[in-house]
């Protein structure tokens, strides 16, 4: 069995986990648009959110850095067109 998403190392933080978690929850359900309910996400988590976004088939933004921990977060479901 392969993994689809592995976490890129073995960082004791719970709640970086929690926090990708919900986010994770989200895209596999399918939502149209992602965000951390209005709030940055952790930087511990940028790599892990842009690697699940292109395995689900988001596209992704980050915006403004805070304190060198926090970092605005958005995510869009591609939708492909038959044109």
């Amino acid at each position: 069995m392969n993994l689809l998403i592995s976490f890129p190392d073995q960082s004791q933080s719970f709640t970086a986990g929690v926090e990708y978690g919900r986010l994770y929850n989200r895209m596999e359900k399918g939502e149209e648009a992602i965000t951390n309910d209005g709030f940055p996400v952790r930087v511990e988590n940028k790599e892990l959110l842009k690697n699940t976004c292109q395995k689900l088939g988001y596209t992704y933004s980050f915006g403004s850095e805070y304190f060198g921990e926090w970092i605005e977060f958005t995510a869009f479901k591609i939708k492909s067109s038959k044109n």
